[in-house]
């Protein structure tokens, strides 16, 4: 009887053994393969940080901007030119409407002498403000009556046309006394001038 129970005794244990055995080998390889996949994961993340590239979790997260940064300013070097340009006009006009009807030994101090005077550096200013924000709209190769290159001329030529009238007033003013009704013509010119070159880009 000893002679059977001990050899099914050994095998069993060696059944039992061989089983124990698998079943560790089976979890050692689920370990591994957990502990190879963390490292993957590991060095997928470590690659998309050198790329510069955001992985899913860190993506999920919202960057924190300023409600500022997308805030609109409140004037634009573009809406600064077109006042500028409105004002100058403005002030044109004023002028126009504040001629002496005759000899004015005050001059320099009348309405009309300052309002021209602000015309062409206000108009001055335009210009500056233009060439800053619209320098890449003017194209000479465009031709002359190219509706941005016309506005660049007659807004030019109005506010030549200002100062001049301004110059011619002031130089007679100084000479004889009072100014002559010369200067009216440029002052004339330049205000049409200056309302077409508006009107182009209305």
């Amino acid at each position: 009887m000893h002679f059977i129970v001990r050899p099914i005794a050994v095998l069993a244990m060696l059944i039992v053994s061989i089983t124990t055995a698998a079943a560790q080998d089976s979890n050692n390889n689920i370990l591994l393969a957990d502990l190879n996949l963390n490292i993957e994961d590991m060095h997928t993340e470590l690659l998309l940080a050198d790329n510069g590239t955001t992985s899913a979790s860190s993506r999920s997260v919202a960057p924190n901007i300023p409600d500022s940064a997308f805030e609109k300013p409140v004037i634009t070097a573009n809406q600064t030119h077109m006042y500028l340009g409105l004002a100058s006009m403005g002030f044109g006009a004023l002028a126009g409407m504040t001629a002496p009807d005759g000899y004015d030994p005050d001059l320099l101090n009348s309405v009309h002498y300052k309002a021209a005077k602000a015309a062409w550096q206000l108009g001055a200013a335009a210009i500056g403000t233009g060439l800053w924000t619209h320098w890449d709209d003017f194209h000479l190769e465009d031709g002359l009556f190219d509706r941005d290159n016309l506005h660049v001329l007659l807004g030019t030529l109005g506010v030549v046309g200002y100062y001049l009238a301004v110059k011619s007033a002031v130089d007679d003013y100084n000479s004889v006394g009072y100014p002559t009704t010369d200067h009216a013509s440029a002052g004339i010119f330049g205000g049409a001038a200056m309302i077409t070159a508006i009107a182009l880009t209305w």
